[in-house]
């Protein structure tokens, strides 16, 4: 009987502390989240929404984000990342898009070469939403992260509304219960 009980604490303590936390409803944001001003908006080819880079659905997405980030009131727009406290990527629903582009130089000894390239992205289907620390860039552990069918279509972008209740729930928890990382 004490060798099975051995072998089974260690799974009962785990599924102890899932209930636990499920019965807390959320994983409480971290501080900064709660306490930040500014946030970018951005997508994975960069914030510069005039790049070639920038898919036509993922620039529609980051406008839509703005504007619900300016409706919500909580965060004011940074334009430049060093200006941030918060990064918001937006990547708008794919499953294959290309964009085709042509590039001219003169990095050979023939006289001009001309290229042509297509820049292929395949992804989920869905709409994602993800929040960062500006400071640790989009190379850091996500704050938080969505995904939703839709979930950046104008005007309701149930994403930032997703977002919003997160934060608002985590503004309630006391704050010697969270990180800031």
């Amino acid at each position: 009987m004490p060798a099975r009980f051995f072998r089974f604490a260690p799974l009962a303590v785990m599924a102890l502390s899932s209930l636990a936390y499920s019965q807390h409803g959320f994983k409480p944001l971290p501080k900064l989240v709660v306490q930040a001003k500014y946030v970018l908006v951005t997508t994975y080819q960069g914030y510069n929404l005039a790049s070639p880079n920038v898919m036509p659905d993922d620039r529609e997405a980051v406008v839509a984000v703005q504007n619900a980030i300016k409706k919500w009131g909580k965060y004011e727009l940074a334009y430049k990342p060093e200006d941030a406290d918060l990064i918001l990527l937006v990547r708008k629903r794919r499953i294959v898009a290309t964009q085709p582009q042509m590039r001219l130089g003169k990095s050979s000894p023939t006289p001009l070469e001309v290229s042509g390239a297509a820049l292929v992205n395949a992804r989920d289907a869905r709409d994602m939403l993800a929040m960062f620390e500006a400071q640790k860039g989009l190379d850091g552990r996500a704050l938080w992260r969505n995904f939703v069918s839709g979930g950046l279509d104008a005007p309701d972008v149930q994403l930032v509304q997703q977002l919003q209740k997160a934060v608002e729930e985590a503004a309630k928890v006391p704050q010697r219960n969270r990180s800031t990382s």
